[in-house]
């Protein structure tokens, strides 16, 4: 499982094999930015909710009721790296040395 947290960007990397009971739900697209509403289990499976798509609350089998999530598998976190220009500065940086012409 991968360490996911409310607030976080994720980007959807699977969304083939809905189950039946998303019918009339809204669904994650592959390849498309969502925002982590929340985080659940259900047995094993860590699920997430999204800040873009809210669903209807669903009847269970077991006779509870909550709004389904989505596969965290699914989904892959968006890391933000800063970009290191330092070896550009070096570069522009005037060098002590001489070189011999």
């Amino acid at each position: 499982m991968r360490n996911f947290r409310v607030g976080q960007k994720v980007v959807c990397i699977n969304d083939r094999g809905s189950p039946e009971f998303w019918n009339g739900c809204r669904l994650a697209r592959k390849g498309k930015v969502y925002t982590v509403r929340s985080i659940f289990y259900w047995g094993e499976q860590s699920l997430l909710r999204l800040e873009e798509i809210v669903n209807p609350v669903f009847g269970y089998a077991d006779g509870s009721e909550d709004e389904p999530g989505f596969e965290a598998e699914y989904f892959r976190p968006i890391v933000n790296r800063l970009t290191d220009i330092s070896v550009f500065k070096a570069m522009l940086t005037p060098s002590k040395s001489k070189v011999p012409a």
